[in-house]
């Protein structure tokens, strides 16, 4: 059976490709022809190998958030049930794509760095430019706000109220690439960063809130919301 990648999404020829063991990025793209109102930066190769191990990633992910919520009732607090509740039902949801880091803008992909080998069953979204920011995690209610450029990331904070349980002393910045960086934005730990257009701002929890694994819970967090991509409307009942 011949093995296939598929390409989506703003390009002037979408559709099924055959894949060859020396095809690379460069010679799909340049198939495929993103057009002028391709968005680079939001686009996403998506690996068919690489969903095991993300696969992984989510069930951690659920079970320490299902642990925190059980825990979550000797507080007696509604809000932080509610919170954690709502967090387990959207990484329930949330699906397992095989996102990986690639640099998807063709110009660059000129160079042999930013031009991988594909694997069988590569899988490529070319998106248009989102013109918002997303903030989830630890806040009273997640929001989506119009993006202000050369705003601080940390500035958006302002529209989007933090819950009681947040880690005051940092945020993490998703880039729309599948970035990820963790930024201090307390006093004593204040970086400078911005979030690119079609970032997530993603607000963590308190460590304590998740017992021994409080210090890795919020990496792995951030690290499965950096495979989710702009456009995005698969769920896990897809998979």
């Amino acid at each position: 059976m011949a093995q296939e990648l598929l390409v989506e999404g703003a390009v002037a020829s979408p559709g099924r490709y055959l894949w060859r063991d020396d095809l690379r990025l460069l010679d799909l793209t340049t198939a495929v022809r993103p057009t002028a109102d391709a968005w680079p930066l939001g686009a996403a190769l998506l690996r068919q190998s690489a969903r095991q191990e993300q696969r992984k990633l989510k069930a951690g992910v659920l079970f320490d958030l299902h642990t925190a919520r059980v825990n979550a009732g000797r507080i007696e607090d509604p809000s932080l049930t509610a919170l954690l509740e709502r967090q387990l039902q959207q990484i329930t949801r949330m699906a397992v794509t095989g996102r990986i880091q690639a640099e998807m803008n063709p110009l660059k992909q000129r160079l042999l760095a930013y031009n991988p080998l594909l694997e069988p069953g590569d899988h490529i979204v070319y998106p248009t430019r989102s013109s918002t920011i997303r903030l989830t995690g630890a806040v009273i209610e997640e929001c989506v706000t119009a993006f202000v450029p050369a705003q601080p990331a940390a500035a958006y904070l302002d529209s989007c109220p933090r819950h009681w349980a947040a880690d005051r002393d940092y945020i993490y910045l998703i880039q729309p690439d599948s970035t990820v960086q963790r930024l201090g934005v307390a006093s004593w730990n204040s970086d400078d960063g911005w979030l690119a257009t079609g970032g997530t701002l993603y607000v963590p929890f308190h460590p304590a809130l998740f017992g021994e694994s409080g210090n890795d819970f919020n990496d792995e967090m951030a690290a499965l919301l950096a495979t989710q991509y702009t456009g995005l409307e698969a769920t896990a009942a897809d998979e």
